[in-house]
């Protein structure tokens, strides 16, 4: 199926754009706002969500909290409008499989895994966090109240509107466009 066809090295292309930065600088405010105005111009846009921490989207005394209580180590729920997948993991999360289920988006937005090299908007703020962490061959864009000396487009916090026309210039130029198997090296770094 899907997956084999990805690790057997079947060319698959994705428009990847990862957001980083620290805790609390605001990545998922600026997702929030580039995702609403790409959705105008009729973009399909998914997040892929990196925590380090443990969270749960199940609700206890429901059916597939029970299911998954008893020892299933996947659970699905589906209805007409939505459809919800669990895994339990005993190894780190596998981002390939995640990405593979995304290939009919327009756009996938990771927000986080700031340790692998896709291009990168990254976001920094006077009062929490100044310094620029990510590999400048990497980064598309910075997103920040600073103004930085470097050749690199820069962006006001809440300019979502030209923050998604570079996004969308940047999809049609193929500057965020990774192969699945480019996307497999990345994961092996």
């Amino acid at each position: 199926m899907l997956l084999d066809s990805f690790m057997k090295g079947h060319n698959f292309m994705y428009n990847i754009l990862s957001v980083v930065s620290y805790s609390g600088v605001g990545k998922t405010t600026l997702i929030e706002g580039i995702i609403k105005e790409l959705n105008k111009k009729g973009y399909r846009v998914g997040v892929i969500k990196h925590t380090c921490h443990d969270f749960d989207m199940d609700e206890e005394g429901k059916d597939t909290y029970k299911h998954r209580k008893s020892g299933a180590r996947k659970v699905c729920i589906i209805s007409d409008k939505r459809v919800a997948y669990i895994e339990e993991l005993k190894d780190k999360s596998p981002l390939y499989k995640m990405i593979q289920l995304y290939e009919d988006m327009d756009l996938i937005i990771i927000e986080g895994y700031k340790n692998y090299r896709f291009k990168r908007l990254e976001v920094t703020r006077k009062d929490k966090y100044e310094d620029i962490f990510s590999n400048k061959s990497d980064l598309v864009g910075i997103v920040s109240d600073i103004k930085y000396n470097l050749n690199i487009k820069q962006f006001d916090l809440n300019d979502y509107k030209n923050i998604s026309k570079y996004i969308e210039s940047c999809i049609k130029n193929d500057i965020l466009s990774i192969s699945n198997v480019e996307i497999k090296n990345i994961l092996k770094e």
